[in-house]
């Protein structure tokens, strides 16, 4: 859902898009579209040894002060303090 400069709101799924002139309107029409594809489409749930590769991976990062999930390097300090 995206809101257009003009005040018009559109929900646009693949090739489909609906313009709603109200924002209630749109969200109503968001939420009944997501409701209707998790009903379709259920959640995929891991196997076991994707849940494993996962804590691996958590535990691994959480050891090495790395996060592999983030692209940003460690923080780096800016220097002293100085007041006054």
């Amino acid at each position: 859902m995206e809101q257009k400069p003009q005040g018009v709101y559109e929900l646009r799924l693949r090739d489909q898009v609906t313009m709603f002139t109200s924002q209630r309107a749109a969200v109503k029409a968001f939420r009944d579209l997501r409701l209707r594809l998790e009903q379709e489409l259920p959640p995929h749930e891991p196997s076991i040894e994707e849940r494993q590769a996962l804590l691996h991976k958590v535990i691994a990062d959480s050891i090495v002060r790395h996060n592999s999930l983030r692209d940003a390097g460690p923080r780096q300090r800016t220097g002293t303090r100085t007041f006054g």
